[in-house]
């Protein structure tokens, strides 16, 4: 902290709230299903090979490799037969071994591609804006998407956890704890939250850079990490 002192900069205390793979986890959810552990894509036009993913659970992307965005025809299985495509992987420099293609065939079998339902989604999105407002008021909410906004916590603090001896900074975590835990608890959706005690800039890049990584998925970038952490994040 030798470059700049951030000592008269503004601070708020916020809470940036991202729903984990959201379409995904909704229609896993919906169905009973573990929105972590289980293989599913949301796929629009899934009846023909120019299907377009629009989301994915992170074990699908985990076996298969891909993002939110792709093509039916990018996957290393017809998503028809759920047989390995050769074609596919020998396009994208895939392994074509005989446990490769067990290991795909297997995971293509007991994967679920669904069609997008927005009603649901957006009826999922309302009550996890309810649960914000326990924690602040209509006016500290800011939507972002339809999966993530952030919670300016600055006045609440205080009043959910009044104990003088805990620092802001672990107000604002145990804060986002409960956050996470209520919308875990009333709709199913794991949640990661970026924090930070200075602006809500600085929580956005904790989320991207930081807390989708973390064991608790929580992260806290305030000003004194500005030159350590946001220094660093690759251009």
């Amino acid at each position: 902290m030798g470059y700049f002192d951030y000592s008269r900069e503004p601070k708020s205390d916020i809470a940036f709230v991202d729903m984990k793979s959201f379409y995904a986890s909704v229609e896993c959810v919906k169905r009973g299903l573990h929105p972590l552990k289980t293989s599913l894509c949301v796929m629009s036009r899934a009846d023909n090979s120019t299907g377009l993913i629009l989301a994915s659970s992170p074990m699908f992307k985990k076996i298969f490799g891909k993002s939110n965005v792709g093509r039916a025809y990018d996957l290393p299985f017809d998503i028809k037969t759920r047989k390995f495509s050769y074609c596919n992987a020998r396009k994208q420099g895939l392994p074509t071994d005989s446990d490769y293609v067990r290991y795909i065939e297997d995971w293509a079998q007991v994967t679920l591609i669904v069609p997008p339902r927005m009603d649901e989604y957006i009826a999922v999105n309302m009550e996890i804006q309810r649960i914000f407002q326990n924690y602040g008021s209509p006016d500290d909410i800011y939507p972002y998407s339809i999966d993530e906004g952030f919670i300016d916590l600055t006045s609440s603090l205080n009043y959910f956890i009044p104990d003088r001896q805990i620092s802001r900074k672990d107000k604002l975590d145990l804060l986002s704890a409960r956050i996470q835990r209520d919308i875990w608890r009333q709709t199913g959706i794991y949640s990661t939250v970026g924090m930070s005690n200075a602006n809500p800039l600085l929580a956005k890049l904790a989320l991207d850079n930081e807390a989708k990584h973390t064991p608790t998925m929580r992260a806290n970038w305030s000003y004194q990490d500005v030159e350590e952490k946001v220094w660093a994040i690759p251009k």
